[in-house]
């Protein structure tokens, strides 16, 4: 593996913020730097919670890439004093690709998936609850899998999804598991339409009943021009079957062609899209996040259900602060609400004139906003999160959602990565991995 060393300006001073039991910084301030050891993707991929708040502590998971390889790592912040715990590794991981997946159970344990680029994806918890400095003996799922996204029901019950491209076409499989029991054999819920590379951003999300498991994708297949479309999902069966928001049934497992399109762009018939993200509004209607790819001036939109049969798509290039009005705006992202209700959304701020597909994948200039709704996404207000540097990328930001049993804060905690993305999936990188509330 090679090694690159990316230093911030201003680094020496940031790093000594970075030992045990000092104070975060205040909410919208400066970012806290929980590790200098950060990997190309340290806070990717955004299918994967990463931050959870429990009982007067928030644990943050993220993927350093020390000297000896890459390394899963979770910090724990204590409400009561303010402070950060050290890192604590919880396991390797395959290269850059093998960032945590983060949830709790009803008992306050931690579980954690992570490690693999097609290989098996591991599972630990940890030995004591809301406790992240202690972890079991990882458990093996799937084969030649990716990108996890972890959530938990009413009973403890785990539900774990990730891509995989044993077979053709590539597609998302679903794995289940009770408490005490374990794992289900793969159940196909996604599928490309055809051969080759298939990317899907798949996000999973519980309604406040816990009635309706909610699925938010982007499928992304075949070989160029490829095919782009975000499309949404539902379970009322504990992920068994899978219907539109109207109760139609959909085929197992769903294509570009089945699934309830939220926008699509077929044939490389114009712009790309990125999904960023679901979250669930209290009165349970799911509202996804996804973003344009390849045009300028770049945009993002919420879209939730119309109650008409369609969706109700609202842009965020209205609420960009000054002086950022002509910037683009591009996932990596995510949205949540909070328990009072508040709608959150961290994106990755563009300059003007760049081409998002390049200038949007960790190069310098990148940036990340925060936009904040009190009416349930009907306006928003934004506001820089990352401390601007047009020398150092600030990227792949992710924020806490809901996975069953955390309770998302009124003001909630993001990380991103600052640095570059590496040459390659197996760079070991000295990049920082910031957190700053909303």
């Amino acid at each position: 593996m090679k090694r690159r060393t990316f230093l911030m300006t201003g680094g020496t001073m940031l790093l000594a913020l970075n030992s045990a039991g000092q104070s975060e910084t205040s909410p919208g301030a400066n970012p806290f730097v929980l590790s200098s050891e950060g990997c190309g993707r340290a806070t990717g991929y955004a299918e994967a919670n990463k931050i959870v708040t429990w009982d007067g502590k928030t644990h943050v998971a993220y993927l350093d890439s020390p000297p000896e390889g890459f390394r899963v790592r979770i910090r724990t912040l204590d409400h009561k004093t303010n402070t950060w715990s050290p890192p604590y590794t919880v396991d390797e991981a395959f290269d850059n690709h093998g960032g945590p997946a983060l949830a709790i159970d009803s008992q306050g344990y931690l579980h954690m998936a992570y490690y693999p680029h097609h290989h098996p994806m591991r599972i630990k918890k940890s030995l004591r609850p809301n406790d992240a400095s202690a972890w079991s003996a990882a458990e093996e799922v799937g084969e030649r899998v990716t990108y996890p996204t972890l959530v938990i029901d009413n009973e403890d019950t785990l539900y774990l999804t990730c891509r995989q491209n044993r077979s053709e076409p590539w597609r998302v499989n679903l794995y289940t598991k009770k408490a005490g029991d374990t794992w289900s054999d793969p159940r196909p819920i996604l599928s490309a339409e055809e051969t080759g590379y298939a990317h899907f951003m798949d996000a999973l999300a519980w309604s406040p009943d816990k009635k309706y498991l909610h699925l938010v994708t982007r499928i992304h297949d075949g070989t160029p021009p490829r095919s782009h479309t975000v499309g949404y999902m539902r379970s009322a069966d504990q992920g068994a079957t899978w219907t539109r928001h109207d109760g139609t049934p959909i085929a197992l497992p769903a294509t570009a062609a089945t699934i309830e399109v939220i926008e699509q762009v077929r044939e490389g018939a114009g712009a790309g899209l990125r999904a960023a993200g679901l979250s669930i509004l209290p009165d349970g209607r799911p509202v996804a996040l996804y973003s344009s790819q390849d045009v300028v001036p770049n945009d993002a939109w919420i879209a939730m259900p119309d109650g008409d049969g369609g969706w109700e798509k609202r842009s965020l290039r209205p609420a960009l602060p000054e002086p950022y009005t002509d910037w683009n705006l591009f996932t990596p992202g995510g949205i949540t609400v909070s328990k009072n209700g508040t709608v959150f959304v961290a994106l990755t701020l563009i300059p003007p004139g760049k081409k998002p597909e390049h200038s949007g994948w960790g190069t310098p200039g990148c940036e990340v906003i925060g936009f904040t709704s009190t009416d349930g996404g009907q306006n928003f207000t934004g506001k820089l999160l990352s401390k601007i540097d047009p020398a150092v990328p600030h990227w792949l930001p992710n924020v806490e959602r809901n996975t069953g049993h955390n309770a998302v804060p009124d003001m909630p905690g993001v990380i991103y990565t600052a640095g570059v993305p590496g040459e390659g999936t197996d760079d070991l990188l000295s990049n920082e991995v910031h957190w700053v509330r909303f």
